[in-house]
């Protein structure tokens, strides 16, 4: 499966559907407009050219934003090497569903952390119920 940024120029291909779909309210997701599918970094490829972004406000940062250089739609993140240094056997970058049509997304869990009041310990709360991905119940 292919999804393309807004322009076209950018584009993410994945092997295989998501397990399941974090739409996270924390500010870095909400702001990045992503909605997050998990996979291990050998399962991604990515063309076109890409500008990324760390949060500002974590140091270090775990993760680089990276989004299409001409349209800036949120394309991927990948994990920093500060992260991978201190975390050796993590291998996940997160891939912005909201490039895919529905449509190829049909029958993934949509998941709801409430990473706005997540403390950054301990497991996410959820602010509602997930929800399954099907051409009756939109995304």
């Amino acid at each position: 499966m292919t999804g393309k940024c807004l322009c076209g120029e950018a584009s993410v291909t994945i092997d295989a559907k998501p397990e399941f779909i974090n739409d996270c309210n924390c500010s870095l997701c909400r702001k990045a407009g992503g909605a997050w599918g998990y996979f291990p970094s050998a399962s991604v490829q990515t063309s076109g050219k890409t500008f990324s972004i760390s949060r500002p406000d974590k140091n270090p940062p775990s993760v680089e934003i990276h989004s299409c250089e001409t349209c800036a739609t949120t394309t991927h993140w990948v994990l920093t090497k500060s992260f991978k240094d201190q975390n050796p056997s993590v291998d996940q970058m997160g891939v912005n569903m909201r490039l895919f049509d529905p449509d190829e997304l049909e029958g993934v869990e949509v998941r709801f952390p409430n990473g706005k009041d997540w403390v950054g310990e301990g497991p996410f709360g959820y602010r509602r119920t997930a929800l399954t991905i099907s051409g009756s119940t939109p995304w």
